[in-house]
């Protein structure tokens, strides 16, 4: 039985999580029949900007609920692209920092002018990302600026600094610190209270319902109107082992529904993953062939894989490519007009 509050609350969350799941069982064979948004209920397993169905999610959600009402400061640990960014929103929200404003700022260059980006923060909430990339005289400077911090809220009011801070690192700070790369005093500060991120690659399950999201609100960001995955769509998704996470995920989505010429999202139109090298020496697995032999769509097919593989960043995209930015919107342009013209003729 939980023994304490934190854990009492984790130990709900793990039943309703449980029971909610049961419920969605009959929906797990989803891919066989197509998904739509609308279906899985995205906003049910959402927590501020984040969304997860999986038991570990739960877990961190309701540790996120309990705690963001009390901590002045915490680390957020995840790989690139999990959702650091959208944890430390989330914990602004649900905390008393709500009313006042969310900077975020990388570590070093919150410490050129520390005083400046602390008045800014002031009553609200200041995200510190890349604080494992700390040189180590820049990680004593940000150690000896907490503790004067900490020194001054206690002898002048909290209205003169930010509430709470959230440092956010790729990698374990406690692991480092343990390895000598990072000091242990200020590692210490950071993670007495410390959420970890899994990766997507860990919670899978998750998929169905980022992927409906990511669609959602493309479809509506840009006006183009989409029903939802065709059949054999998720289940592409689901194989892939995803090292850029959520934010590649996203990416892929939105590739996916700009190549889409219906409103259905097919197999076909989710660009081919980039699979990174095995550690085990086993074969990547190998995608189906697309035999399309139109070529419109064959260059706007290679492009938004390409797009997929820079995360979305076009002018990263057009280097890949060995083109102009320009170009690349003019190929955009081009290949998804007569696209989209022939599909109309078929």
């Amino acid at each position: 039985m939980p023994s304490s509050r934190t854990d009492s609350t984790v130990y709900l969350a793990q039943i309703a999580a449980d029971q909610q799941n049961r419920e969605l069982q009959a929906s797990d064979a989803f891919d066989a029949e197509g998904l739509q948004p609308d279906t899985i209920q995205p906003e049910r397993w959402m927590l501020g900007p984040m969304a997860g169905r999986s038991l570990v999610m739960q877990q961190l959600f309701a540790r996120m609920r309990c705690t963001a009402p009390y901590f002045r400061l915490v680390n957020v640990e995840a790989e690139q692209g999990s959702g650091k960014l959208l944890a430390a929103q989330t914990l602004h929200g649900l905390g008393p920092s709500a009313s006042g404003p969310f900077v975020p700022v990388v570590a070093s260059e919150f410490l050129d002018d520390p005083q400046t980006l602390w008045k800014e923060a002031r009553a609200g909430l200041v995200y510190l990302s890349r604080v494992d990339e700390l040189s180590p005289e820049r990680q004593r400077g940000l150690r000896d600026f907490i503790e004067r911090a900490a020194h001054e809220r206690i002898r002048t009011t909290k209205a003169n600094a930010p509430m709470q801070i959230v440092a956010g690192s790729l990698q374990s700070l406690r692991r480092l610190a343990a390895a000598g790369s990072f000091r242990s005093d200020l590692a210490s500060h950071l993670t007495a209270i410390r959420f970890s991120i899994p990766p997507l690659r860990d919670r899978k399950e998750d998929i169905p319902l980022l992927a409906a999201l990511f669609l959602r609100n493309w479809s509506q960001q840009h006006q183009k109107p989409l029903r939802g995955f065709a059949p054999g769509s998720i289940s592409r998704l689901t194989v892939h082992a995803w090292p850029g996470n959520v934010r590649e995920l996203e990416s892929v989505i939105a590739a996916a529904a700009l190549e889409c010429t219906g409103q259905w999202i097919r197999p076909i139109d989710i660009p081919r993953l980039h699979w990174p090298v095995p550690m085990t020496g086993t074969p990547a697995p190998v995608e189906p062939f697309i035999d399309d032999p139109n070529l419109d769509r064959a260059i706007l097919r290679h492009i938004v894989r390409m797009l997929a593989r820079a995360n979305g960043n076009k002018v990263r995209a057009a280097k890949m490519l060995g083109i102009s930015r320009s170009t690349l919107y003019r190929l955009l342009d081009t290949s998804h007009s007569a696209s989209s013209a022939l599909d109309g003729d078929q």
